[in-house]
């Protein structure tokens, strides 16, 4: 048998930002038996998500349900909304930000892209400029950026989107739950996440909440494929049902949770998640590390620890390992520049603060 597993699981705790720590009573639920997608008991499941979900959001808009990753919705993003005449805006910080626009180039669309450094922010002068330049119909941009830490100050730049008109996707695959999503109010036409993030949840499963807006502009594109068709989905799903057969465990994970949720607060789920990023942040700093994010965008859900102090952190991050906490290195080309400890889900503040415990131990043993 593999050392870090044992007869009930795993014999470490997950600090990584996905897929994260998945607790008992969700395994429980999952492990319920299964009905067909087709039936009265599943139309029940969707609907309790929808209506959960609209709350989590602070949306009227509907909530659509995708039996794939986050990835999977973006790449529909582009496929749905930019016509063959369309030029898309793309910003990114980071990996995910540049997916965005690999997916774009990959799917033969037009598109203008703003990138930043990584560590660096999106910031509302540079979404204003860029929108004064010409007009775009469609806007895509990172809300909390996984790779860097850096979270996106969607509740500013998106109603400034709205103003010059274009449609607003946001990818809130790290953030959705762990940090407070006002959809409505900020002008989010598609906000979009996986389940394997801050709801706690196996992958397998993503959701978005879209906009009448946005449905409408998938009328107008043709050839948005098949299996990531918005209308199909969204028509099936004002029935409570899906075009095809769904990750039903998943969903059925998805509607306790989101119950759960809906029942501690939004609000209380998402301040759970900062206290406990503020707890590894300070952390750090106390040790001598810099902060990856630049003040005033750091995530509530991810911490990229920027590794100044030149420790050897991949073995670091395998000694914390083997003490029985797993956090990851850097994402890509940050590998070695910063490591990343992300409390996401369902893990407490006094679990943050044994892991902590441990890692100031492993710091001062690899000196």
């Amino acid at each position: 048998m593999n050392k870090h597993f044992n007869d009930d699981g795993l014999d470490y705790r997950l600090f990584t930002p996905g897929p994260v720590e998945v607790p008992d009573w969700v395994l429980r639920e999952m492990g319920m038996p299964n009905d067909t997608h087709r039936s009265i008991a599943y139309r029940e499941m969707h609907a309790a998500i929808r209506k959960n979900m609209q709350k989590i959001l602070h949306t009227k808009n509907d909530i659509l349900l995708f039996t794939n990753s986050g990835s999977g919705i973006m790449e529909a993003c582009v496929r749905n909304l930019l016509s063959e005449e369309d030029t898309g805006l793309f910003f990114s910080c980071g990996a995910f930000g540049d997916r965005w626009i690999k997916i774009a180039e990959m799917n033969g669309k037009k598109f203008d892209a703003v990138k930043v450094e990584y560590g660096e922010a999106i910031t509302l002068e540079m979404v204003k400029a860029k929108l004064a330049e010409k007009k775009y119909p469609v806007v895509f941009i990172t809300f909390n950026e996984t790779s860097t830490g850096v979270l996106n100050p969607i509740d500013i730049i998106g109603p400034i989107v709205k103003e010059y008109g274009a449609i607003l996707c946001v990818d809130c695959v790290s953030g959705m739950a762990g940090t407070l999503l006002k959809v409505d109010d900020w002008g989010i036409d598609v906000a979009v996440a996986s389940v394997q993030k801050c709801f706690g949840i196996p992958p397998g499963l993503s959701l978005c909440s879209i906009s009448q807006r946005a449905l409408d502009k998938a009328k107008t594109v043709k050839n948005r494929g098949f299996y990531l068709d918005f209308l199909t989905i969204h028509k099936k799903g004002l029935k409570d049902e899906h075009p095809i057969t769904p990750s039903i465990p998943q969903i059925r994970a998805l509607m306790k949770v989101s119950a759960k949720i809906v029942e501690i607060t939004p609000e209380k789920f998402a301040a759970q998640h900062t206290e406990r990023t503020d707890l590894i942040r300070n952390w750090a700093i106390s040790h001598g590390f810099e902060i990856f994010s630049p003040e005033g965008y750091h995530s509530q859900t991810v911490v990229a620890i920027k590794n100044n102090l030149n420790i050897d952190a991949a073995k670091f991050v395998s000694e914390l390992f083997d003490r029985g906490y797993k956090i990851v290195n850097g994402y890509g080309s940050l590998k070695g520049k910063n490591f990343r400890m992300a409390p996401m889900g369902w893990v407490t503040a006094e679990d943050t603060e044994k892991m902590l415990k441990v890692a100031s131990e492993v710091l001062e043993a690899i000196k």
